[in-house]
């Protein structure tokens, strides 16, 4: 039986469906390059239930706010569905109404399952670890606020309300240990929490793992041969947060 252990990975595809593509209006090949958590969906293999998505977070980014109010990164284009890219260009022209479809068609349904595959843990061991899982690049992109070079190998991002301080002491001695240079919400910040449960249950335990991409990829955003060490060690990391938790 699987431990009540969730990957959420929001960010590894570069597909864009067809009737999405006519909305863009440059070519996306760097977009994609920059903006993709390359591999992130094969680094966290894990025998856990995962929540991969499965189009490109350009068409729809499920870990924004759904209202664009209450999303800061909007401001810049960059909010469910983005309009600017990583360098502040348009990228894409899109009606509300066609914003609409898509969070009905792609961000909806991605959070439903969000919630239902947290609550299934819960209700099987009445607690649930979501682990979001992300990747990013080794110098700051114009979008990001974080604007220092000297870039982490590893960062944990925690919620103060939905991660134990033990939880993130345990993966960063855990990442430590294996020579990675750790640090905690920074340059990201934060973890993934389903709305329903967000400040309400404190059983939903979350953490964000964001790894550098120069640890696992060349400058042609080719895999290293490095990947599957970096893989094994996200790996034992996670199976010391599941030790932790009893299971």
């Amino acid at each position: 039986m699987h431990p009540p252990i969730l990957l959420h990975i929001p960010h590894s595809s570069t597909f864009i469906p067809e009737e999405y593509k006519t909305d863009f209006i440059i070519d996306l090949s760097n977009e994609l390059r920059f903006m993709t958590d390359w591999y992130t969906d094969e680094l966290f293999d894990y025998p856990a239930t995962k929540l991969v998505f499965p189009i490109s977070r350009l068409v729809c980014d499920v870990e924004r706010f759904r209202d664009n109010r209450l999303e800061e990164m909007y401001r810049c284009g960059m909010g469910a569905c983005y309009t600017h890219g990583y360098a502040g260009t348009r990228i894409r022209s899109l009606s509300h109404e066609k914003e609409e479809q898509i969070l009905l068609r792609w961000y909806d349904p991605h959070q439903n399952a969000l919630k239902e595959k947290t609550s299934e843990n819960l209700d099987r061991c009445g607690v649930c670890l979501i682990v979001d899982c992300h990747s990013f690049h080794a110098s700051p992109l114009p979008y990001e606020r974080d604007k220092r070079n000297n870039r982490p190998d590893i960062c944990i991002g925690a919620d103060p309300f939905h991660t134990p301080k033990q939880m993130v002491e345990i993966l960063s001695k855990s990442f430590s240990q294996t020579g990675y240079r750790v640090a905690v919400n920074t340059p990201f910040a934060g973890a993934m929490v389903p709305a329903a449960y967000y400040q309400q249950n404190a059983n939903v335990i979350s953490i964000m793992i964001e790894v550098n991409r120069s640890l696992y990829l060349d400058h042609g955003f080719r895999k290293k041969t490095a990947l599957s060490s970096v893989k094994h060690d996200i790996q034992q990391s996670i199976d010391a947060l599941r030790k932790w938790m009893g299971f």
